[in-house]
């Protein structure tokens, strides 16, 4: 059985958000646009959310990295045929505890150059809503499956087959991923979604940056 949050860890109505920014926020903002605006300059074509392949999968299991305290590692099940599980390493051992990473679904971003982590090798990025102090994986809509592709209005999905790292096309794009104050996840403001599903939500973090 696919294990989710509580409704009302996912929909809490009484929470309130600050809709200020701290200095602190304010000056990681400044600082990640500056990043972008460089990374942009040597992307080969304007970057946006058409070249990410985002897709739903459900982490069939996950443990401790044996060389890492700080990192899990997962086995993630994306729908790609033949009984095929991607591993993905990620560094949520600070902010989730290893039973709340068994057996559920997230967001993969699945054509990132594979790359090893401490011996590793980690074969997708689980996308969060993320603070210095709190990070939260995403959710998929109620009746996601694996292999679901996750669409942003307005950008046709035309994934790249690798998105190459030299050319910085995943850090041009990832300043303009955030949630907005209902806690949805966007892209310049426009909804991520699962066709005929929903939305994809952060459980509490609203007008956060998505890493």
């Amino acid at each position: 059985m696919i294990r989710r949050p509580p409704r009302s860890t996912l929909f809490p109505y009484t929470t309130l958000f600050r809709s200020g920014k701290s200095k602190a926020t304010k000056k990681e903002d400044v600082k990640e646009k500056s990043k972008a605006k460089e990374s942009c300059s040597q992307a080969d074509l304007e970057p946006d959310f058409s070249r990410l392949d985002l897709r739903v999968g459900l982490i069939v299991s996950a443990r401790k990295h044996p060389d890492a305290d700080s990192l899990y590692v997962e086995e993630v099940d994306l729908a790609e045929g033949g009984g095929r599980k991607r591993t993905v390493v990620s560094g949520l051992v600070r902010f989730m505890s290893l039973a709340d990473m068994q057996n559920r679904l997230a967001v993969f971003l699945c054509n990132l150059k594979p790359a090893k982590m401490r011996g590793v090798t980690s074969q997708a990025m689980i996308m969060c809503a993320s603070t210095p102090d709190k990070v939260e994986v995403l959710v998929p809509p109620e009746g996601s499956v694996p292999g679901d592709i996750v669409t942003c209005q307005g950008y046709a999905t035309n994934p790249d087959r690798e998105l190459n790292p030299k050319k910085k096309i995943f850090e041009c794009i990832a300043p303009d991923l955030k949630t907005n104050g209902e806690r949805v996840a966007t892209y310049r403001g426009i909804p991520w979604t699962v066709s005929d599903k929903g939305v994809v939500v952060a459980p509490t973090l609203a007008n956060v940056n998505i890493k």
